[in-house]
């Protein structure tokens, strides 16, 4: 099982964050590399591990970047909004610090004014392992 620790001192105020690559799905790169068509480069950002997220959300700007297409559409609740309307997307998600990928379904909803563009929810973390050892300032992530 892949692992990636994380020591940060400003863990209680900033939260587990990890720098994250978002890329388009292997199967779509196999596709344009087919077709002779450019590969969109890799979005590095932050993202945060919260558990008080059901899905993973990334920056309503990261898909379109990728040049990605919405698969689907759902409604979503924030501390401000309720049944706010976002859409989906199927992404490959990697870790480069310990080279974890993760493919899945991100929704693109907006997170202006934050240190961060995505949030790595329970649908990611139903995979895997989360410690968080507050005392210490670390964090361990561990992906099936």
């Amino acid at each position: 099982m892949p692992s990636i620790t994380v020591n940060s001192p400003n863990l209680q105020s900033d939260g587990p964050v990890l720098d994250v690559h978002f890329l388009i799905s292997k199967e779509l790169e196999a596709k344009l590399k087919a077709e002779g068509k450019p590969i969109p480069a890799p979005v590095v950002i932050k993202a945060q591990i919260d558990t008080g997220a059901s899905n993973c959300v990334v920056q309503e700007d990261i898909p379109k970047k990728l040049g990605l297409q919405p698969m689907g559409s759902i409604k979503i609740a924030t501390p401000s909004s309720k049944d706010h309307l976002c859409y989906t997307y199927y992404m490959r998600m990697i870790i480069p610090a310990q080279n974890i990928t993760y493919d899945g379904v991100f929704t693109a909803a907006p997170l202006a004014g934050q240190n961060i563009s995505s949030l790595i929810g329970r649908d990611l973390l139903a995979h895997g392992i989360l410690i968080y050892i507050g005392y210490a300032k670390q964090f361990t992530l561990s992906l099936l």
